[in-house]
């Protein structure tokens, strides 16, 4: 005598003929995975201003969000990272134009952000630097 399993507990069910037992697929799904940034990989401690500002820009560039975020985009986004992230989205690259140190904690640079599209948009900005990380920045758009 062959026992029958329904095919909800044992995939490996059979019939009483000693055969599988015909199972339905189960619907095909897709998992949203949300952006929300892991942690950064630690990296050497930055101690000039205008390297954390720097470095903050060539991570943007390389798409390594998770670094720029890391290194003080979390503390001057003023959103979440997910909308900090695709604020980006149309920005293939960030070229540092100028960069002034006022002492060791500020810094002032322009900068031009190179759209996907190819135009140009240029910004400018303060921002403030400390133990290694941007706590601050006054940045506006200038064309």
């Amino acid at each position: 005598m062959t026992r029958t399993v329904p095919a909800s507990v044992s995939p490996t069910a059979t019939t009483s003929l000693g055969s599988p037992a015909p199972t339905s697929a189960a619907p095909a799904t897709t998992a949203v995975v949300p952006k929300t940034a892991p942690p950064a990989a630690p990296r050497q401690h930055l101690t000039n201003a205008s390297a954390v500002v720097s470095q903050y820009y060539q991570d943007i560039t390389d798409h390594d969000y998770v670094a720029a975020w890391a290194l003080g985009g979390s503390n001057i986004a003023g959103t979440t990272y997910d909308r900090w992230v695709d604020g980006f989205g149309t920005t293939r690259s960030i070229t540092l134009g100028t960069i002034s140190e006022f002492g060791a904690s500020r810094v002032h640079a322009v900068l031009y952000a190179t759209q996907t599209d190819g135009t140009l948009k240029t910004y400018a900005g303060n921002y403030t630097v400390a133990e290694g990380i941007l706590v601050g920045a006054s940045i506006r758009q200038t064309s």
